[in-house]
């Protein structure tokens, strides 16, 4: 069976890199990962009082994290 299927085409880089710079005003991670209504969410709540931040955090570094098909994000760089 090829696990390749199962993992999204995203890559944990960017997605690492827009949590950094970008995740706190904007959610933009979650934009990149095209996960909108989680996005918004994101936005409006501050990242869920942080508690989303810390959250997201530790998805993305460990590979769990999931784009908008449900696949998760586990590989760094191509």
């Amino acid at each position: 069976m090829n696990e390749t299927i199962n993992i999204s085409e995203k890559r944990i880089l960017p997605t690492f890199l827009l949590f950094i710079v970008l995740s706190w005003p904007f959610g933009a991670h979650r934009f990149f990962l095209r996960r909108y209504a989680s996005a918004i969410l994101f936005i409006i709540t501050i990242g869920g009082c942080g508690i989303w931040w810390i959250i997201d955090f530790i998805l993305i570094v460990t590979g769990s994290m999931k784009d908008d098909e449900g696949k998760p994000v586990k590989l760094w760089v191509d």
